[in-house]
């Protein structure tokens, strides 16, 4: 037995001699070093400075800075005071994001987002991304930056007189659960952005909201906007009252729970709009007259995208426009309605595009199912009778996409 031992460990010893291991990481320039270490969240980057000095130092020379608020706090603030309040003013800074999931405590000291914020004014940024789960109140001048390229900002309250606000080389916007004290403020921030190209826009809320406002709908008075640059928007329906961005060449609306039917008061005439993306979600009311009132307001689109939700609804029958409109007639060239229903309204639509859309080259329908037997009964007869009518265009293409729930 003792020799079998022996002969066991010897076999080990030698397996591992034969691997000849290599530290090849070690080997790396510091640049490359850094840009693999950019790719991790910055807390979690700095446990490589267990390694040896050198790893500490890279870490402190980041040019992207990611910090996620994940599980330890206290060390996670530890590391972030570490890092920005020591960083030299001159060291390049190209994203900074600042992911906060826990609440402000009074006897957490080492919670400094006032120096943090302050400590970032000293380096040209390009990206700054700010999620602030407890809806920290931020003050206006902390959006004064000649850099910043990209913001978003998420879950966070916007002090009033907004009109501080100054980001002249800002071109992408996101801001998703972010409130402003009235319309104007939030208007006033946009008007900081005067070559803003893509604005996203989420569940903005208004705090000091008047019996004058309905659905978030801005009250007399509030201030035009024109965002000139603009190219690309996606905005809540409760929110789309299309202030500034009729110029867009690419639209998404997304409208949520309890939205109402006829949600869209205002709509311009969107000139340059050749995409547009509609999304219902969960228990929202669905109204094909307000597609086609949007429809009728972008004579150049070429490109309808439509997502419903399984349980959108339309408390209304649907008629066809008695006028045909100059989009789908003329420029429409794809077109795509995804959870197709069987309902009367959804298959007059489909037929009213292509009865009419001269150019079409694709149509594209996608059937939420539970079973095979949908297939073959509901679902086939609508594939069936959609497949056999009638298109003015030849070369378009109908195809029929089915996908199973569970």
């Amino acid at each position: 037995m003792k020799k079998r031992k022996e002969r066991s460990s010897s076999a080990v010893q030698v397996s591992y001699d034969d691997l000849n291991l290599v530290d090849r990481i070690s080997d790396l320039s510091d640049e490359l070093l850094r840009h693999i270490l950019c790719f991790l969240p910055t807390n979690i980057a700095f446990t490589t400075s267990v390694l040896s000095k050198r790893w500490t130092k890279l870490c402190y020379l980041l040019p992207v800075l990611r910090f996620e608020d994940i599980n330890d706090h206290h060390r996670f603030c530890r590391i972030v005071n570490s890092v920005m309040l020591s960083r030299v003013t001159n060291q390049p800074l190209k994203i900074f994001s600042l992911n906060c999931r826990f609440m402000e405590r009074k006897q957490n000291s080492s919670f400094n987002l006032k120096k943090w914020l302050e400590a970032t004014k000293r380096h040209c940024i390009e990206e700054f991304h700010l999620n602030l789960h407890f809806h920290h109140t931020l003050k206006p001048v902390v959006f004064i930056s000649q850099t910043f390229v990209v913001l978003k900002l998420q879950r966070l309250d916007i002090e009033k007189d907004t009109s501080c606000v100054d980001l002249p080389s800002l071109k992408t916007l996101n801001l998703e659960y972010v409130s402003f004290e009235n319309w104007n403020d939030y208007i006033n921030f946009l008007y900081g952005c005067p070559i803003l190209e893509d604005l996203q826009v989420e569940d903005i809320s208004i705090r000091t909201l008047t019996k004058h406002y309905e659905n978030n709908v801005p009250d007399v008075g509030f201030k035009s906007l024109t965002l000139a640059k603009l190219v690309r928007a996606s905005i809540d329906s409760k929110d789309a009252h299309f202030n500034g961005i009729d110029n867009v060449e690419f639209l998404r609306i997304i409208k949520g729970y309890g939205s109402k039917e006829e949600c869209f008061e205002f709509i311009p005439v969107f000139s340059n709009l050749v995409h547009i993306e509609l999304v219902f979600w969960y228990h929202s009311i669905h109204s094909w007259d307000g597609v086609v009132e949007l429809l009728r307001h972008s004579p150049r689109l070429q490109i309808l995208f439509i997502k419903k939700w399984r349980k959108t609804r339309s408390s209304k029958e649907w008629k066809c426009p008695i006028s045909n409109l100059e989009c789908v007639s003329s420029h429409l060239r794809s077109c795509t309605i995804l959870n197709f229903d069987n309902s009367a309204n959804d298959l007059r639509f489909a037929k009213y595009i292509l009865q009419n859309a001269r150019i079409l080259q694709d149509m594209k329908i996608g059937f939420v199912i539970k079973s095979l037997n949908e297939i073959l009964l509901e679902k086939g007869q609508i594939k069936e009778e959609l497949s056999s009518f009638s298109r003015i265009s030849r070369g378009c293409k109908l195809s029929f996409e089915f996908k199973f729930i569970y």
